[in-house]
């Protein structure tokens, strides 16, 4: 007789202490069925929550952050200058709890010779991503040649 297969909210089989058994050629006192070894209401809610992030189209577990919460504006700075500011605004964000900040660096349009800011803040970022003290960053516009500012997700 075929058994008859129960399913879960998402779709998924529910298996029974029937379904798996470990350890057959063992006394059965030290035999474990695969239902009492696993708990899976921590696997259904994981398995729920990608299968209605795909229905939805979209990638699962995503993080949303704010619009940038203040501004730097790094304009008539020298590169030196720009460094320490970077570094003590993204501090004293961190203190204030904010979660987005961006840094305006302009595009060099105006610097005599070459622009020195956006390559410098773009490289902190780095290298901040790097160490695990932010989480991100991203050019303003999606792309580094059209945008005057970097946002920080902190």
């Amino acid at each position: 007789m075929k058994k008859k297969i129960t399913r879960q909210k998402g779709g998924l089989p529910r298996l029974t202490d029937d379904d798996f058994h470990f350890g057959g050629d063992l006394p059965a006192r030290e035999q474990e069925s695969f239902a009492a070894m696993f708990d899976s209401t921590s696997f259904d809610r994981e398995v729920l929550a990608v299968m209605n992030s795909r229905r939805a189209g979209k990638p699962g577990k995503k993080i949303i952050y704010p619009s940038p919460q203040e501004h730097l504006d790094l304009h008539g700075l020298t590169g030196q200058e720009a460094e320490g500011k970077v570094t003590n605004f993204l501090l004293t964000a961190r203190q204030k709890g904010l979660r987005t900040v961006a840094v305006i660096t302009g595009k060099g349009l105006h610097s005599q010779g070459l622009p020195v800011l956006r390559d410098l803040v773009e490289g902190m970022a780095k290298g901040m991503k790097a160490g695990g003290e932010i989480r991100n960053y991203v050019w303003e516009n999606g792309q580094r040649e059209s945008s005057g500012a970097i946002i920080i997700y902190l």
